[in-house]
């Protein structure tokens, strides 16, 4: 799954009727096979699109894009998006770093799936051309359950993290910190 933080503003997780999110919804969706979602939030666009492969023993390969684009112009904030996996108590999972601080991928084993691999490639640029640059951090924690992401991610916000391109000036940014979990 996927929250996101601009900063100023709220943490996303959910978009609800009445919490300020201008619009949200499926552009495109078969049910099954592939969607695009598109959530307008205070002038930022956030495009989630899916698409699935079929083949191998349990449905197929699933690739995911997310873009996210400021409306107008002036200077985009920054924004922090959180992508989340979790199993529900049904599974293991186990962070690959690479560099030993971006995440690079989440190996995981799960009674349904078997073996899988959930891998995060760089950011790049619009069409795909040239890396974009990002700071990455990461949190492995445990939570008495899915309905307490939101929460977890917020205990674990911290300001601390520098974004720091080459060339531009450092900026602090919300990341998570800490592997502690939620109580029961």
């Amino acid at each position: 799954g996927l929250m996101w933080l601009q900063h100023g503003g709220n943490l996303r997780h959910t978009s609800e009727p009445n919490d300020g999110v201008s619009r949200y919804g499926w552009l495109m969706h078969d049910g099954e096979n592939f969607g695009v979602q598109e959530i307008r939030d205070e002038g930022l666009v956030l495009r989630t699109e899916f698409v699935k492969q079929p083949g191998g023993d349990h449905g197929g390969d699933w690739s995911w894009r997310v873009t996210a684009k400021m409306e107008g112009k002036g200077p985009a904030p920054l924004l922090s998006l959180f992508f989340y996996v979790a199993t529900d108590g049904q599974g293991t999972l186990r962070p690959v770093l690479e560099n030993g601080t971006r995440l690079a991928a989440v190996a995981g084993t799960a009674e349904e799936l078997g073996d899988f691999t959930l891998t995060f490639l760089p950011p790049t640029g619009e069409g795909g051309e040239g890396r974009k640059y990002a700071s990455y951090n990461f949190l492995a924690a445990g939570v008495p359950g899915l309905h307490r992401l939101t929460d977890l991610v917020r205990q674990s916000l911290r300001e601390s993290s520098v974004f720091s391109p080459p060339g531009r000036p450092r900026r602090r940014f919300f990341g998570v910190s800490g592997t502690r979990g939620l109580p029961g």
